[in-house]
């Protein structure tokens, strides 16, 4: 049995596949993808009236590292100094295999 934590964030558009190229490549990282969205007022930049184009990501990762991961994913996007977008990491996914 192995445990996982999803960690998520709607971030600005073109963002996402940055973020894919780089995770993706890690060991600890089970699964790492993004769609495309739109998102209200958390951007800079609103292409769309009072929205902006947004990437929808989700991450699968190995629980030991997911604090770890989740800090150098913040480090990465620079969130403490751009408006950029918003992550967030659950509990923990218990996987199981009959």
């Amino acid at each position: 049995m192995s445990n996982f934590v999803e960690i998520g964030g709607i971030l600005k558009k073109g963002l996402g596949q940055k973020v894919v190229s780089k995770f993706s490549k890690s060991k600890d990282v089970i699964s790492c993808g993004f769609a495309n969205g739109r998102a209200q007022e958390i951007f800079d930049i609103q292409q769309f009236g009072h929205a902006g184009e947004a990437d929808v990501l989700t991450l699968i990762v190995k629980e030991k590292k997911s604090d770890n991961l989740f800090n150098e994913l913040y480090k990465m996007l620079e969130l403490n100094t751009k408006k950029q977008g918003i992550i967030y990491k659950f509990n923990t996914i218990t996987k199981v295999s009959f």
